[in-house]
């Protein structure tokens, strides 16, 4: 295959022990709407990595040996951006193994792509809560106040750098969140919180690496376990048909 082929669009992902969780869906769902899709596997365990070597839109797939994740985020997401930049694409989307764009985002994405005026694109972010039928809308979580930037122009000429932050260093270098930013009002699917045990799994991680809230108030860690969180109904596409079909 030639890597070097200029592509329009290419997606960029990180996945640990994805098999069997959202992978698969995430990354049909993906594939028909990019050009290709960068995979970099923080050395799962799982079927993952062959999960991701069949996949039909998967163009460059490469495996670390030893986790890096959760000793330094940064590091591990410069790797997959330098993964993916080499293979020269004009827009990058970074999404992780349990987001979906809403379905009118591949409607949305040409038109992103043909205008000049901005570089980076946000999306409201809709965390889903116990299962696939709820979000949460309770301070930070609101879609309105969680906004992540994950569609950004590339341009070669730019000389990038990563955050120092081994912990929520964004999904692009800095100079990526320097640039005009249009912010979108399509849905940004987080299913990571639809499974009930997820918030105490989150909640641990992030106190082991995080635990004087250096990086993101303490607060904001322990409404995770929130017994009572404010939900809202989804009404929109069927989740659980798209993810299980």
């Amino acid at each position: 295959m030639n890597y070097l082929k200029k592509r329009a669009v290419l997606a960029m992902m990180v996945v640990r022990n994805e098999a069997d969780r959202y992978l698969k869906p995430v990354l049909d769902r993906l594939g028909s709407t990019v050009d290709g899709i960068v995979v970099l596997d923080d050395a799962s365990t799982d079927r993952t990595p062959e999960l991701c070597r069949a996949h039909p839109q998967v163009i460059r797939f490469e495996r670390l040996t030893t986790p890096l994740f959760t000793q330094d985020e940064a590091q591990l997401r410069q790797r997959l951006w330098a993964f993916t930049v080499e293979l020269n694409p004009t827009w990058i989307l970074a999404l992780d193994a349990d987001e979906l764009l809403a379905a009118s985002f591949a409607r949305a994405l040409p038109t992103f792509c043909a205008q000049t005026r901005f570089d980076l694109i946000s999306f409201p972010v809709y965390h889903f809560w116990g299962n696939f039928r709820q979000y949460r809308v309770d301070h930070r979580w609101h879609p309105a106040r969680a906004r992540t930037a994950c569609l950004h122009r590339y341009q070669k000429s730019r000389h990038y750098h990563w955050a120092p932050r081994r912990l929520h260093c964004g999904r692009f270098p800095q100079e990526a969140y320097l640039t005009p930013k249009l912010n979108s009002g399509i849905p940004l699917l987080h299913l990571g919180y639809a499974d009930p045990v997820a918030p105490a799994i989150k909640y641990r991680r992030y106190l082991e690496l995080d635990p004087r809230g250096e990086l993101c108030p303490l607060a904001h860690y322990r409404s995770i376990l929130n017994p009572r969180p404010a939900l809202k109904r989804w009404t929109g596409e069927d989740l659980e048909a798209l993810l299980w079909n």
